[in-house]
């Protein structure tokens, strides 16, 4: 029956008596509460007064008043769990009703691409498919979807764990993949897919329900692009309430789209008369015409009017009556399900319909009526509109219409109360120590004090994690007088505001103004405020070491601690491991490398990995720096590879931890690269960089703003480098080319991070043999050979001297200069002897190695091999690669003698020949010592790409397009060549090549 406008009641008359029951909304109402509705009238203890929860002890009965629906927040999509009854196809209802004619039509549309059930609500949709999902023999994946899945990473989850369900050999397959960022979900879409159009050898099922409960257009997209790519034997079958924004017009144009639609579902008149059985009904032909008429075939007015109709002596005089209305399901709620549940349930519906999820206890103590889990339990046995949330049937939820239809009977009847149950709901989770959750209900209770105290409670923890945003807006619904009266909270607003603006000058304000306040609280002392003078201290101590003055940070730290109050609070706990990585970074800047390390060391195993908190990855990162520098890239990578694991079993990482989960794995690509592991480096870079901003992808930032970008796109281009490519390598240099500033800070001694975009760029231009462009770069630091080793010594200012020492080997080689040559071993002299009293035996044994290229490059053959030996042997320890193939022929040249004066294995010294640039030319050119004899110095890489364009009779302009340089760096190569092969012509060039097998 409908009436009012917008609402559904069902009746059902025995005998004398009639019982009502109330439906829904006609845009709400679904076909499952049909059926639940239906199998309550159905039963006869309706009309024998009994309540299915009657059996829980009674307790008063509510007022009578009425609030507006409240619509509560759900929690981060990161934070809900995966369901696998989402995953699983629903059971069908008692009063079903078999339809083989939707059945065959669902089958046949097997042969297209897409299934679209497209109906309004309550047509039967779910119920049709999960008919067919039982019956069909093809293997099948199932996914209910809901408003949560508007979350690209909450919808992938679900989309990979459904597609992973179809055959055993997928799940294998897809079972690492992971997305850590929205931006990733397309390529591991993409991963996923190919492994399906392997594995699937017979047609596959996926259905989605409830599609009409996603409207962010990224997952339109992703649907679209899985439609555009979907492997052979699957098939995409969609239930929605509305047509979903998908190329339906080009399916259907190609004959790929099967539609089931309104008119389809819609219940013949044999199907109505079905149902009504099944229902225990007996209606006349007429009677079941006009129900029919009534409800167009609607299976939901169908049901809900077979309801109304147990309560009626003449069922066609009621049919010939009855207007249906919009107002249904309120109506219903209010009038029908708690006027025939008993006071006590009454109130534990509405009182209990505030709550977001639900258990016994926390019930008891929002609701203040005992023996809610029996309650709970009882409600769900009578279907009325809960749910389990986990197989043990602890945690429940409402059904969302029906939470928000008693909410709004409950705003109607005793709207003062729901602050106090909330309340009660914070108190509660605040017992269990369910802190995040005890602030969200204090903040709905307008309780604000409570939730500035909770805030407050809950602050080291949120920041350990990183959880930096949700921070920031519960602070930002208190007023700034109530943070004012909270010493943590005071201290973290300001700051907060600074880092997200992330500049020197917003910093500096934010700490001079918390500076000024707190020397004013400290003089009232009505609350301690050591914390908060410690956690400035700890501001003032990181700027003094990003501005190279170690020994002003290592005593504000020193005085920070001692601040700190000796009883242990989660804060002052929280600050003391900040301070110990500050300190660990001043020894280590002071050249106490024991005392960093073990403070380090004790920081990495205070917590576990796969927490992936601030302090854990903060020392884990710079831990494995110091292990990098002192040569150990095993025990490296160790630590790399536990950030990597938890990286990816991890899908809602916050910002902050993410940023520093993404400089630990770059910095494991880095160990994958010196490995010569390249494409593992290669998707190790890209997994990285997918994970961030795109925009900030398009430009390289000034030192200190996106140093992981810049580091990242540095990478990509050594790996490309080394793989014979040199395309990144000219796109980092021509963006560095268009922000000629970004050297300035260099050259100040300003920058904040060992990210060094200058030293970046010099490097990969002397790779690609443009050794003015290096000198240029490096020029920006003003640094000489000459210069004494930098205290406190950094790995930018050894990465800066040691390209210095490349160039000048360079230009030595190429200009015969031994002035070039001897100033570069001077600068490796100088540089030796301080990071061998350091420990860094990594640095070590670059400058060694660099040391050999030089003596080399002057002639002394024999002392270079002296020198490289010993190189080779510690470098084979740790897998060293790179370090030598990145040099190029002048090394190939060394590793071809060296045999007899190093106790390396030959299979380390072929497979570092092997991994040199230029693979071909290798492996086709004598290796003997007689070749590189023969010139007057060996040509180098970029020549070697030269010398075949010059035998095919190719002009500078044409070797300056195929290589990608200018004009006049492709004049310079053959130039060189000319000279180092003693002709004087392309013609005799070509000829001496092919007379040392160059060619």
């Amino acid at each position: 029956m409908q009436r009012g406008g917008t609402y559904w009641y069902a009746y059902r008359r025995k005998e004398r008596r009639m019982v009502k029951r109330y439906l829904a909304r006609s845009t709400d109402l679904t076909l499952s509460r049909l059926e639940m509705i239906t199998a309550a009238l159905n039963d006869d203890e309706v009309f024998s007064g009994s309540d299915p929860l009657a059996d829980v002890e009674v307790c008063s009965q509510m007022g009578a008043k009425k609030i507006q629906a409240t619509s509560l927040p759900n929690s981060s999509p990161s934070a809900q769990l995966l369901l696998a009854t989402r995953l699983h196809i629903p059971r069908l209802p008692m009063q079903h009703v078999s339809r083989p004619r939707l059945l065959t039509l669902l089958l046949q549309g097997i042969q297209k691409s897409l299934t679209l059930v497209s109906a309004p609500a309550g047509s039967g949709k779910t119920t049709l498919l999960a008919e067919w999902a039982s019956t069909t023999p093809l293997p099948l994946a199932w996914i209910t979807l809901e408003p949560t899945d508007n979350d690209p990473l909450v919808f992938f989850s679900y989309l990979k764990a459904a597609l992973a369900s179809l055959d055993t050999r997928v799940e294998s397959a897809i079972q690492d993949y992971q997305c850590t960022d929205a931006r990733d979900i397309k390529r591991v879409l993409t991963l996923i897919l190919n492994d399906l159009t392997g594995l699937l050898k017979q047609d596959s099922i996926l259905i989605l329900d409830d599609y009409h409960v996603l409207t962010a257009n990224a997952i339109h997209a992703l649907l679209s692009f899985l439609l555009d790519h979907l492997p052979t034997h699957l098939r995409l079958v969609i239930g929605t309430r509305v047509d979903p924004p998908l190329p339906l017009a080009r399916l259907r144009a190609r004959s790929e789209l099967c539609e089931v639609r309104t008119e389809a579902l819609r219940f013949a008149s044999g199907e109505v008369e079905a149902l009504v059985q099944t229902m225990g009904l007996a209606l006349s032909s007429e009677a079941t015409s006009l129900l029919e008429q009534h409800t167009e075939g609607w299976i939901a007015g169908v049901q809900l009017l077979s309801l109304a109709l147990r309560g009626q002596s003449d069922a066609t005089n009621f049919l010939q009556t009855f207007r249906g209305t919009h107002r249904f399901f309120l109506d219903y709620v209010s009038e029908e399900i708690l006027t025939q549940q008993t006071p006590e349930t009454q109130r534990f519906l509405l009182m209990s319909s505030i709550l977001d999820r639900m258990t016994g206890s926390l019930c008891d103590a929002v609701t203040e009526l005992p023996g809610s889990q029996i309650r709970l339990e009882a409600l769900l046995r009578a279907n009325l509109f809960i749910s389990a949330l986990d197989d043990t049937e602890t945690w429940y939820r409402y059904h969302p219409l029906f939470a928000n239809a008693l909410r709004t009977q409950l705003q109607k009847l005793e709207p003062e109360l729901i602050p106090q149950l909330y309340q009660r709901a914070s108190d509660w989770h605040e017992m269990q120590n369910n802190i995040e959750e005890a602030c969200d209900y204090a903040f709905w209770a307008d309780d604000l004090p409570r939730a500035a105290r909770l805030v407050a409670r809950i602050l080291p923890h949120m920041v350990e994690q990183g959880r930096i945003e949700r921070l920031k807006y519960w602070l930002s619904q208190l007023p700034p007088d109530l943070i004012a009266t909270s010493p943590q909270l005071y201290i973290t607003m300001p700051w907060l505001r600074a880092l997200g603006k992330r500049s020197p000058e917003n910093t500096e304000r934010a700490l001079q103004r918390m500076e000024q306040y707190v020397q004013e609280q400290q003089q009232s002392k009505t609350v301690s405020w050591a914390e908060p003078r410690s956690v400035l201290t700890l501001f003032r101590a990181l700027t003094a070491l990003s501005q190279n003055n170690p020994l002003q940070a290592f005593n504000l730290v020193r005085e920070a601690l001692r601040n700190l109050t000796p009883h242990e609070t989660d804060l002052s706990l929280l600050l003391r491991r900040f301070l110990l990585i500050l300190l660990s970074l001043t020894y280590g800047a002071r050249g106490d490398l024991a005392t960093a390390e073990h403070i380090l060391l004790d920081l990495s195993v205070s917590q576990p990995a796969e927490s992936l908190s601030l302090i854990h990855m903060a020392a884990t990162f710079l831990l494995g720096e110091l292990r990098k520098a002192q040569g150990q890239l095993r025990k490296a990578e160790t630590l790399y590879d536990g950030i990597s694991q938890a990286f990816g079993a991890r899908q809602d990482l916050p910002s902050m931890p993410l940023l520093l989960a993404s400089f630990t794995l770059m910095r494991r690509a880095c160990l994958l690269y010196e490995w010569n592991r390249l494409p593992e480096a290669a998707s190790e870079l890209q997994r990285v960089i997918e994970a961030l901003p795109r925009a900030i992808l398009e430009i390289i930032p000034p030192p200190g703003q996106s140093p992981l970008v810049t580091f990242g796109l540095w990478m990509q281009a050594r790996i490309e480098l080394a793989q014979g490519q040199s395309q990144s390598a000219r796109h980092f240099l021509e963006l560095v080319y268009k922000r000629p500033e970004i050297g300035e800070e260099s050259s100040q001694g300003k920058g904040q991070t060992p990210i060094d975009i200058p030293t970046f760029a010099a490097r990969l231009a002397l790779a690609c043999d443009q050794i003015e462009e290096a000198e240029h770069w490096i020029g920006t630091w003003k640094i000489r050979y000459d210069d004494a080793p930098i205290t406190p010594l950094e790995s930018r200012h050894v990465l800066a001297y040691l390209t210095l020492a490349r160039i000048l080997i360079a230009r030595g080689r190429i200009q015969n200069s031994g002035m070039a040559l001897s100033q570069a071993l001077i600068l490796l002299d100088c540089w030796r002897d301080g990071v061998l009293r350091l420990g860094f035996h990594g640095w070590l044994l670059e400058i060694q190695m660099l040391t050999a290229l030089a003596l080399q490059a002057q002639g002394k053959t024999s002392q270079a091999l002296i020198t490289l030996g010993p190189v080779l042997v510690q470098a084979e320890a740790e897998g060293y690669i790179r370090l030598f193939a990145d040099e190029g022929y002048p090394m190939a040249n060394l590793l071809a003698q060296v045999s007899a004066y190093t106790t390396a294995s030959p299979d380390y010294i072929q497979k570092l020949q092997s991994a040199i640039s230029c693979p071909r030319q290798i492996a086709h050119a004598p290796t003997g010592p007689e070749v590189w004899q023969a010139l007057i110095e060996p040509l180098s890489a970029r020549e070697l790409e030269v010398l075949p364009l010059l035998a095919v009779g190719a002009s500078n302009q044409q070797i300056a397009d195929r290589l990608v340089i200018s004009l006049n760096t492709a004049k310079r190569h053959v130039k060189h060549i000319l000279a180092k092969l003693a002709v004087t012509n392309r013609t005799q060039a070509v000829a001496r090549a092919r007379e040392l097998h160059l060619l």
